[in-house]
């Protein structure tokens, strides 16, 4: 455009000669940027205006963009020739480009059309002003819509999906035209519419459009009537299909609209459920309706009504009518007997009570044996079978059946048809148990049975054939044949079994096959001889194959010759041949080519798609071998089946283009059958790698415009292949955190993976990788030729995605191109493999593969990626041929590993043209394809390299290394051990308090018991008692020693004044001093160390308070009898610290040889070959998946396997170190006792003959050196010189010596045995003398040098153990490490404390199986006599005396004398303090986990949730609830308020808004009153006779009887009727006797029983209406009813909660209906979650209970009959009583609620009986609630210490008597006001209309809350009545209560604080023992005593002003009456 620049300026110069104004024009890229003011633009079509002030832009003198124009303006003067003075301004312009013209012809916004008309919008008028060629370079695109809305301005928005051709268009863009023009054939568009059409013009980022709407006129109607198809007689049989379609033949090709409707004959429109009683729907031309959908019609006559809508837009209304004939009326059938054996019990069917007005009956008995048979999807019900009878007769004659089903313990069905004569019937089901006859005889016997039965021209069978019975005949086969499936497999009967399979198949050859029961007898009895693959020969499967082809061509010649058969009826028999075929191709074998099966396959399929119409469902028919799916569709419809519907496993996908079949009209039928072969169908082509992909076939056929049925071959065939064995087909990848060297930023650390492969590039097209994996990551993989990751070697670079194909680097070494594009599936094209060939040298390449991602793992794992390496070869094949093709399909782009994709184009097209015969010689049509997968072999992970595995994997390597360091510390903490116990040894306990002037030495060895709290820290005195004397009392302890700790061994030397002779008794006590006393005495050794006499004295008794602490025990014989139970505890322990092996390590004294160094290389060996077991397992179980909550089992069975192999391990090194040693061992006969004793000198003192008797003893044993002993005493010291160091204690006469390390030293004292009679010592016998049998037992003795070998096996042991654990460890990843880890630590928690003890107690149990004595037992101790050294100093005669003035005068203290009776009670009183605190503490502490778990309990009950949901619900329900009054109100109340709430048509069956789903069907039942007459009471009084018979009275509840029979409509009484929903008639529904529950109304309480009526919220919200309607006019509700009952229940997800809801009308006998509402909700509990908080609860609870319930029997058991008499032990009996209700009622809840669960899942459309739970559930609350109640009562019994409560409790007490006195005074008032309330107020005030509600109002009345007084019909007696009753009750009675109870409370306070109780000693205890905690914590000084306030607050405070409590007192103490004096 022409556009003028104007410029103002102004100047005041008077000496200006010159003004030079100039403009200059500048080219910018944007309005930002400056100038270059330099350069200038040179523009001559700029031109100056009138001054120079004005510049002229002419048009197109400039292109577009942006511009600065700028005005300068010079001022010169005369005198100068420089501008005195400049100024200038710029602007910037931009030039922009001018719009584009869109021109529509015809012009005008509105362009109307006749249907017939063509219609052309021409868009070449559209231009571009700012080009010169206006139409050069635009683009044109068109669309249309039918909703302008959807042309916002500019915009083009989706927003309604009304669309102008809905079938061609998936948007508003029209197809197909990109030109300026768009033209419309005539007819392409609907008439009577309007059609909005848009052109838009597009050039650069210019656009602009043009609009135009399309007005398109009525066209003509076309003619069209209604054809029948099936079930087209005039009375329409309902047992059969119904299918009708709209014959148009103008409407070909053309999408109307149809809806279909049944009409009354009055033109009603009658409700019925379309999609579930059709196949098509009711919006298609084809219209079928299944088999018994009009069964709840009534017997008359009725149109089928389609309205359409044609293309044209003219609409068509037709009919057609039908009449309905019902099938015969059910009656009743049984069969004799009910269970046989088949071929030989005979059954008999009988039938009665069938009735139709259609007769003749005709009675079909068919035997329906399903099992193992295909399925067709079509039929839901399957009649199938061998029919047993057919015929007039309603009696079968006597018959065999066949063996029934074992998998159903041998049940077998009978199915009966009862039909009218005009072909409708009625099924009723038997059942019979029917065993094989193999049960009673053999079945060699069977089988000659069957070959008479079947074989002769005599037999039965050729009878039946001959009487042309060829039912019966056919019958018989099928019953040989199941017989023969049934037997055994036997070799011997093989032979005649084939022989007579195959005459049986020659048999079924003789029936006929010309009606469909003949057919189907034929079928039944090939499928059932086909049933069994074992035992057929060839012969026979050929004749099978023929015998089934011609029964599947019977059927389909049925439909092309005369009346064909209803199509169910031929889909049932189809499914015989069906599963027939699938028996067949089992049999077929890989060496033969058999094709018969594919043409029954064929075949089958056109019987069936010949009874469908198109539109019908798809039939899916699923066999064993294999599934077929045919489908019949209209060809404009072919496109939208394969964009909706996926068949099968394998998806497939088929286009096909309208122009490739021109012969074929728009609305011709095309028939697809598509088949899927689990097994490969074709072995003898299978090759290896083709059959792990399964084989599929489709077929496409199409009738042509002549009606010539041709075949189609679609143009491309997409196939979706499953793949088999995908167990092999990937493998586990390693990916770890990427280890590159270098610091890497923690945000940039990556996880990787690398792997190589090998692959011939000459045998592969391409290899694909798959990265399986749900890491939602992008991976980068990167291809390098060679095993080398170097730069050099990298040729690939790949980028994965998750969801989208990889993406890969352009590179010109190869071409990267390949077919498949799949998410996260790498290709590795041909060029590529080639290229890493060529680096090879050769066509065997080898690839590395590194993955990288973001960083997702913290340590190497091999769970989380998988790798599938594979190339796919697509392969097809049409019909049978001798190989498959591989040139015609190709793997499509979306293969992965799971399924192969192929797509096969066919470049040329196959017409033939078929009929009957000429198909049954031709050439298979089906079209088969599988895939050919070939596995990359060689799968290489090289994250599993060891070098690399070290620092990923450190796991077995810390483990070992652990170890060894763990071994090292403690080997030299052995080794100092070892050093401590030869010290040990070398020490005796001397006591303290030996006198320097005794002159005997006793040794004394005290066995400390090994119980808990056996040892003791108290001071232990002891004296001897003998025949000569007794010893002093010594005090058993040292200054520097440890003694009598739990299972001690200590030795003391004791010693005496003379000798005390035989040691007859010992007494023992102790001071019960220190913080355990209590002491546990094993038993005690006596040995005189001079006369080696030993006195034993078993003791296992308790020293402490509650027992004894003084003791007397005697001496026992060493052949005395032991309790078995003593000696195995005894034995045990000794076992258990010597012998288990980990024990032991740690144990006080170490036994010799095998020291605690050698026992613990011994653990060390055994412990790293357990590892070295448990990681060898984990390695042979290293390809198993086992599941997450199964890998811990599998752990501890791998530990405990480990321990018990790696067991011998141990016993070997330990017998190496045990028996092998450095010095010979003294024999047997040296080591017994003396024959001559020490003597000693007379006057010599103990600690000198001591000193003697050392040198002497010290003198005579063996040496380290060749030192002999001196000539003389070689005999003596040889006998002194004991085994292992000991003199007299060790002797090896003992049986059992050869098997421990040490001998029993009891045995020392056989030679030394008591004297008969005599009770003390006597001299010695000769062990010799009495077991000389034994004395020749020699002990185990190994070589020294086999120590050496067991140290060699210990390292070689750990060494190899150590380095293989290393090694597997290092192949594993991190989770597998781990779970070996657990496994290892399992194996050694088990060797420490199952194996290692159980070994030791089986050992001792087989030891006590034999008598033991008291010698027996191990009596030794740690010390060896000549070890030991004297280092004790000689005292001087002075220090003797010293000495033995402070021993006499300690021995005379206090100290050594035992506790006085007063000191003991004392003592014991302490102790039950102390046990009543921590009990108390144990108590108080369990009885609040108690309650917090209750609480918790009713947290999960969600009691806020209930609340709020209940209330939701309620008021769902209450809405109307208040107008209704009349039993007529009632159907109002359904009809408006119920209904929107059952039918919500967005979400069926969920509530309106709400996520609230209604579980099963809403019950609505009546319960009435049996019809009959009854008399009002007062009509006999006061009426005549004529007037009595008049007054009748409305039957009452619960005293007249309820009805409950069953009547059709209008409540007319008929016979017998079966209980249906949707029967007509009001049948009685029973009350439930499973799930028995009642609903509570205001008036009465009602069982669960009565007539019901069941709404349907899945159907619609119409049919509900209906049939209330008809309830209403059938008058459901008249005056016998009592009640109307509506149950439902109801379920919420978001707060998993159930709900039962009950709403209940009562009339009452008033005439009036009450109405009232239940709703409870309840949770149920759920235990599948794995994790679940509520598991661990409920287990936590019953915990509880069996400990409360043991508890609670332990005190019955113990307190007896007095139980009764304490009120605490009544509260718990309560508490726990109610908490075994809790948990009965809790587990009968669940099991309730799972059984009505599993109820309602199975049958989804019944009522489901939640409101039993819920009546469970309420009770269950209230249970909880009374247990939540005494709990809380119970924690007053714990506050017990407190002084105040105990007051309390005592002062109501004392006030009892008192408080029920003026409670029974306040009861009589009650009583007065509430019966004089009721009379005098009750016929006008609610608070006072029933005795209830007076009580109610009296009680509120006591608290104050006085509402609604106003008495309004006598307000002056109301008045008197509350003052009253304010005067008498509050203002007295009440008062008077609290007078009672505050002076009882004031008199109880002295005696309780005199006595305080149990609960205050206790908690004082516990008060004060928690302060000496506190005491004992760092920089913590030191308390005070208690503060006052907590002894007040125990205790109280005493009457300080008042005597009454003073005197002489008595109380119980302990039992006893006492008496004291309180001042």
């Amino acid at each position: 455009m022409d556009t003028t620049l104007n410029a103002t300026f102004q100047f005041d110069c008077l000496q200006a000669t010159l003004i030079d104004a100039r403009w200059r024009v500048y080219s910018v890229p944007s309005v930002s940027h400056v100038p270059d003011w330099n350069q200038p633009l040179d523009v001559p079509q700029l031109s100056l205006g009138a001054t120079p002030a004005y510049m002229r832009i002419p048009p197109n003198s400039l292109s577009w963009g942006v511009y600065v124009f700028n005005f300068t303006l010079d001022i010169y003067t005369a005198r100068s020739n420089t501008p005195v003075a400049a100024g200038s301004d710029a602007v910037y312009v931009s030039v922009v480009r001018s719009d584009l013209q869109a021109v529509v012809v015809p012009a005008g916004p509105r362009i109307t059309i006749n249907f017939t008309d063509a219609l052309v919008l021409n868009g070449t008028g559209s231009s571009d002003p700012d080009s010169s060629n206006s139409s050069t370079g635009l683009l044109f695109s068109w669309y249309c819509t039918t909703d302008n809305t959807n042309y916002q301005g500019e915009r083009i928005t989706l927003v309604s999906t009304k669309l102008c051709l809905a079938a061609k268009q998936t948007d508003l863009r029209w197809k197909g035209v990109s030109g300026p023009i768009l033209s419309l054939l005539p007819r392409t568009l609907r008439g009577r519419n309007v059609y909005y059409f848009r052109m838009v013009i597009r050039k650069g980022s210019r656009t602009a459009f043009a609009d135009r709407r399309v007005d398109v006129l009525l066209g003509p109607t076309p003619a069209a009537h209604i054809s029948c198809v099936e079930n087209c007689d005039n009375v329409l049989v309902i047992s059969a299909r119904f299918s009708l379609f709209l014959n148009c033949p103008a409407c070909a090709g053309e999408h109307n609209s149809y809806n279909w409707s049944v009409l009354s004959t009055s033109g009603k429109e009658i409700a019925f459920d379309w999609a579930k009683e059709s196949t098509t729907g009711r919006t298609r031309a084809h219209l079928s309706i299944k088999a018994f959908a009009f069964r709840a019609f009534s017997e008359a006559e009725f149109w089928l009504s389609l309205y359409s809508v044609t293309w044209s837009g003219a609409p068509l209304k037709l009919k057609y009518s039908f009449t309905i004939n019902h099938a015969p009326e059910t009656g009743k059938c049984n069969m004799t007997p009910t269970q046989g054996l088949a071929f030989l019990t005979k059954f008999v069917i009988r039938c009665t009570n069938f009735t139709d007005k259609d007769i003749p009956l005709t009675y079909k008995m068919v035997v329906s044996d399903l099992y193992g048979f295909g399925q067709m999807g079509s039929v839901k019900e399957n009649p199938l079978g061998a029919i047993l009878h057919w015929g007039p007769e309603s009696t079968s004659p006597p018959s065999f059946l066949p063996v029934g089903v074992l998998a159903n313990h041998y049940v077998i069905k009978v199915a009966v048809q009862v039909y009218d004569s005009l072909g409708a019937y009625t099924l009723v089901a038997l059942h019979a148990t029917v065993r094989p006859p193999m049960d009673r005889i053999s079945s060699r016997s069977v089988l000659d049975r069957l070959f008479n039965f079947t074989m002769g021209p005599s037999s039965p069978l050729s009878t039946l054939l001959d009487e042309q019975a060829f039912l019966p005949a056919g019958y018989l086969i099928y019953i040989s044949a199941s017989i023969v499936n049934n037997m055994e497999t036997n070799l011997t009967l093989q032979a005649d079994k084939i022989r007579l399979r195959e005459h049986l198949v020659n048999q079924t050859f003789l029936l006929p096959n010309g009606t469909l029961e003949e057919i189907s007898q034929v079928v039944m009895c090939v499928t059932k001889v086909t049933q069994t693959t074992s035992g057929f020969s060839r012969m026979a499967h050929k004749l099978a194959m023929l015998r089934t082809w011609q029964a599947n061509h019977a059927l389909r010649q049925s439909q092309q010759t005369g009346k064909p058969f209803d199509a169910e009826q031929i889909e049932i028999v189809s499914t015989g041949i069906l599963t027939s075929l699938s028996n067949i191709l089992k049999l077929t074998v890989h060496y033969e080519v058999i094709d018969e099966p594919f043409y029954g396959l064929e075949l089958l399929a056109d019987t069936i798609l010949a009874g469908m119409v198109p539109g019908n469902e798809t039939i899916e028919m699923t066999t064993s071998s294999f599934n077929m799916y045919i489908k019949k569709v209209e060809k404009r419809d072919i496109e939208e089946l394969f964009s909706s519907e996926e068949l099968g496993r394998n998806r497939f996908h088929l286009l096909l283009n309208s122009s490739s079949v021109p012969s074929m009209p728009e609305d011709a039928l095309i028939t697809i059958m598509f088949c899927e072969f689990a097994d490969d169908p074709f072995p003898w082509l299978t090759q290896q790698e083709m059959s792990s992909v399964e084989v599929v076939g489709f077929r496409m056929t199409g009738v042509a415009a002549d009606g010539n049925v041709i075949e189609i071959t679609p143009d491309v065939a997409e196939m979706h292949m499953v793949r088999k064995n995908l167990n092999s087909a990937a493998f586990n990848l390693t990916v770890g955190p990427d280890n590159a060297p270098g610091k890497v930023n923690e945000l940039f650390k990556r996880t990787t993976g690398e792997f190589s492969f090998e692959v011939d590039s000459s045998a592969v097209n391409e290899v694909l990788v798959h990265i399986v994996t749900e890491v939602t990551l992008v991976f980068t993989a990167s291809v390098y030729a060679g095993r080398e990751i170097t730069p050099a070697a990298l040729v690939a670079t790949f980028f994965v995605p998750y969801d989208i194909p990889p993406i890969s680097n352009q590179s010109e070494l190869f071409d990267g191109a390949c077919a498949v594009k799949a998410a996260r599936v790498i290709c590795l094209p041909l060029s590529l493999l080639q290229l890493v060939a060529q680096r090879g040298s050769s066509s065997e390449c080898t690839m590395t593969v590194t993955l990288h991602a973001p960083r997702f793992v913290m340590a190497p794992s091999t769970k989380l990626v998988r790798i599938a390496l594979f190339s796919v070869q697509c392969l097809d094949m049409y019909g049978i041929q001798s190989d498959w093709r591989e040139d015609s399909c190709v793997v499509g782009e979306k293969a992965t590993w799971d399924k192969m994709h192929c797509v096969c184009k066919s470049p040329r097209r196959a017409r033939r043209q078929l009929d009957a015969v000429a198909r049954a010689s031709a050439h298979l049509q089906t079209h088969f394809l599988t895939a050919k997968v070939i596995v990359v072999p060689n799968p290489v992970d090289l994250r599993l390299e060891l070098i690399k595995s070290v620092p990923q994997n450190p796991v077995t390597l810390f483990v070992v290394l652990f170890i060894m360091l763990t071994y090292v510390f403690l080997a030299f903490w052995a080794l100092h051990k070892d050093a401590m116990d030869q010290l040990l040894r070398q020490d005796m306990i001397i006591l303290p308090d030996n006198d320097p002037y005794d002159k005997v030495c006793y040794l004394l060895t005290i066995f400390t018991g090994a119980r808990y709290g056996a040892g003791t820290r108290a001071s232990v005195f002891i004296q001897l008692k003998g025949t000569e004397g007794d010893s002093s009392v010594h005090c058993l302890s040292h200054p520097y020693f440890t003694t009598l700790y739990r299972g001690s061994i200590n030795t003391f030397l004791l010693t005496t004044k003379s000798d005390l002779g035989d040691i007859h008794s010992i007494r023992v006590w102790h001071n019960n001093e220190g913080r355990t006393p209590s002491w546990y005495l094993s038993r005690i050794k006596v040995e005189n160390l001079f006369s080696r006499h030993i006195w034993l004295f078993l003791c296992r008794k308790w020293l402490s308070v509650d027992t004894s602490l003084d003791r007397t025990f005697h001496a026992i014989s060493p052949n005395q009898p032991l309790n078995k139970k003593d000696y195995f505890l005894i034995d045990l322990i000794y076992k258990l610290g010597r012998n288990h092996m980990w024990f032991s390590v740690f144990s006080g004294v170490s036994a010799r040889p095998f020291n605690r160094l050698q026992r613990l290389s011994c653990c060390l060996a055994m412990l790293l070959s357990s590892l070295l077991c448990n990681i060898m397992f984990f390695n042979l179980n290293k390809k198993e998946d086992v599941e997450a909550d199964r890998k811990y089992i599998r752990s501890v069975m791998i530990g405990l396997e480990s321990v018990l192999i790696t067991l011998p391990v141990q016993l070997l090194i330990a017998f190496l170190f045990t028996y092998s040693q450095k010095e010979a061992r003294v024999t047997l006969q040296e080591a017994s006792p003396l024959e001559t004793p020490f003597v000693p000198v007379s006057s010599e003192y103990w600690e000198e003959r001591l000193r003697k008797w050392h040198a002497e003893e010290t003198e005579g044993a063996p040496g380290e050196g060749t030192r002999k002993p001196a000539r003389g005493k070689s005999a003596r010291l040889h006998r002194k010189a004991p085994n292992r160091g000991t003199v007299t204690k060790q002797h090896p006469h003992k049986k059992a010596e050869s098997k421990v390390p040490h001998p029993q030293e009891a045995d020392a004292h056989a030679g030394k045995e008591n004297a008969e009679g005599s009770g003390g010592g006597a001299p010695a016998r000769q062990p010799s003398q009495e077991n000389p049998p034994e004395l020749q037992k020699q002990r185990i003795v190994l070589p020294w040098c086999f120590v050496y070998i067991a140290w060699f096996l210990v390292f070689a042991t750990c060494s190899v153990s150590a380095f293989f654990i290393v090694f597997y460890g290092l192949t594993y990843g991190y989770e597998k490490s781990i779970e070996w880890l657990f496994a290892s630590f399992c194996a050694f928690c088990m060797s420490i404390f199952l194996v290692q003890p159980s070994k030791i107690i089986l050992l001792s149990g087989f030891r006590t199986s034999r008598t033991k004595y008291c010698k027996n037992l191990s009596w030794a101790s740690r010390h060896h006599y000549t070890e030991m050294k004297l280092f004790h100093v000689k005292m001087t005669p002075e220090e003797m005396r010293r000495r033995h003035e402070q021993v006499t005068q300690l021995r005379s203290s206090r100290m050594y004398q035992p506790l006085t009776d007063d000191e003991v009670r004392i003592f014991q009183r302490k102790r039950r303090v102390k046990r009543r605190a921590l009990l108390f503490l144990s108590y108080i502490l369990t009885h609040f986990l108690f309650l917090a778990l209750l609480l918790s309990l009713v947290a999960l009950l969600r009691h806020t949730d209930s609340f709020h949901y209940n209330q939701f619900i309620r008021d769902q329900f209450s809405a109307g609830l208040g107008a209704v009054t009349r039993l007529e109100d009632i159907y109002g109340w359904l009809g408006v308020a119920l209904l929107p709430l059952l039918h919500n048509d967005p979400m069926p069956t969920f509530l309106p808004d709400s996520s609230s789903r209604i579980l099963g069907l809403p019950l609505l039942r009546q319960v009435r009153a049996r019809p009959g007459e009854r008399l009002c009471p007062p009509a006999k009084d006061f009426a005549q006779d004529s007037v009595a018979r008049e007054i009748r009275c409305h039957p009452e509840y619960g005293r007249d009887p309820e009805d409950t029979e069953s009547y059709s409509n209008g409540w007319n009484r008929v016979s017998k009727r079966a209980a249906d929903k949707n029967t007509d008639g009001f049948t009685y529904k029973p009350p439930e006797k499973t799930w028995v529950y009642f609903s509570h109304g205001l008036l009465h309480t009602y069982g669960s029983g009565g007539y019901g009526f069941y709404f349907f919220p899945e159907q619609q919200r119409f049919n509900s209406s209906l049939r209330l309607q008809e309830l209403q006019s059938s008058d459901w509700l008249d005056e016998r009813t009592w009640a109307v009952i509506l149950e439902l229940s109801t379920f919420n997800p978001d707060v998993c909660l159930f709900c039962s809801v009950s709403v209940i009308f009562e009339a009452s006998q008033l005439g009036v209906v009450n109405t009232s509402i239940s709703t409870h909700s309840f949770s149920l509990a759920n235990f599948d979650r794995r994790t679940s908080t509520e598991l661990y609860l409920y287990v936590a609870v019953l915990i509880f209970f069996f400990a409360y319930a043991v508890d609670e029997g332990y005190v019955i058991l113990q307190e007896g009959t007095s139980y009764v008499t304490s009120v605490y032990n009544l509260l718990n009996l309560a508490l726990k009583c109610s908490f075994a209700v809790l948990i009965a009622l809790f587990l009968r809840k669940h099991f309730l609620a799972t059984s009505i669960v599993q109820f309602h899942l199975w049958n989804p459309a019944e009522f489901v009986p939640f409101h039993a739970v819920s009546r469970l559930d309420h009770v269950m609350r209230v249970i909880l609630g009374f247990l939540l109640f005494l709990s809380v009562l119970k924690t007053l019994r714990y506050s017990r210490f407190f002084y105040n409560v105990r007051l309390a409790q005592r002062a109501i007490q004392a006030a009892l008597p008192g408080i029920c006195h003026v409670a029974l005074v306040v009861a009589l008032y009650l009583f007065v006001y509430v019966a004089f309330g009721y009379l005098v107020f009750g016929q006008h005030e609610w608070n006072y209309s029933n005795l209830i509600h007076a009580t109610q109002t009296i009680f509120a009345y006591c608290v104050s809350a006085f509402q609604n007084t106003e008495f309004s019909d006598d307000r002056v007696l109301g008045v008197l009545f509350l003052s009253s009753f304010l005067l008498g009750m509050i203002c007295i009675l009440i008062n008077l209560f609290q007078a009672v109870i505050l002076s009882s409370y004031e008199e109880m306070k002295q005696p309780v604080y005199e006595e305080p109780s149990d609960e205050a000693e206790a908690m004082t205890y516990l008060c004060r023992r928690l302060r000496a905690v506190c005491r004992c914590l760092p920089f913590r000084p030191k308390d005070p005593d208690e503060p006052e306030f907590f002894e007040d607050m125990l205790y109280g405070q005493p009457e300080k002003n008042s005597r009454r409590h003073l005197g002489l007192k008595t109380r119980n103490v302990n039992g006893k009456k006492m008496v004291y004096l309180v001042v």
